[in-house]
């Protein structure tokens, strides 16, 4: 998913769709909570204007499998969303800054599904122990001792 900007500019008019499958399994650190990705589905079109500015409108669906925050036990997060990235050749401008000549997606699609990867999931078949429950048998601090009046 990388452009020249001569391509863009010659495409714009003709073919500014894209539907690719990227992977990016090899990118996943390991010891993180990310267990696995499936292939990532990119779909989108661009537009040029002014010749200098380039927007790209991004759909991504793709899969996540994640450890469990209690069991550890692996959990599929399906992830589906939309993404509007802005290249500008000006280095002036608040947009990302094209790179020598070419527009290179594949980290803003990255960086964008880490940004939408909860920061932890629960599987539904994990059990969660109250640890309420457990303490209701051991003394109160007399010093929280009032607080037992706001407890729901």
């Amino acid at each position: 998913m990388k452009w020249t900007l001569s391509e863009l500019k010659k495409k714009q008019y003709q073919e500014n769709s894209f539907d690719e499958t990227l992977d990016y399994s090899e990118l996943i650190e390991p010891g993180s909570d990310l267990l696995k990705i499936t292939p990532v589905r990119v779909q989108g079109t661009f537009e040029v204007e002014d010749h200098q500015y380039y927007h790209f409108y991004l759909k991504i669906q793709t899969t996540l499998t994640m450890a469990c925050a209690i069991t550890l036990e692996p959990v599929e997060v399906p992830l589906d969303f939309e993404v509007t990235e802005t290249f500008s050749e000006d280095e002036n401008d608040e947009y990302r800054q094209v790179d020598g000549i070419t527009v290179d997606l594949l980290p803003i699609i990255w960086s964008n599904i880490y940004l939408e990867k909860p920061l932890r999931v629960v599987s539904p078949n994990a059990k969660y122990e109250n640890p309420e429950k457990e303490s209701s048998g051991k003394k109160i601090n007399p010093a929280f001792k009032d607080l037992e009046k706001y407890k729901r």
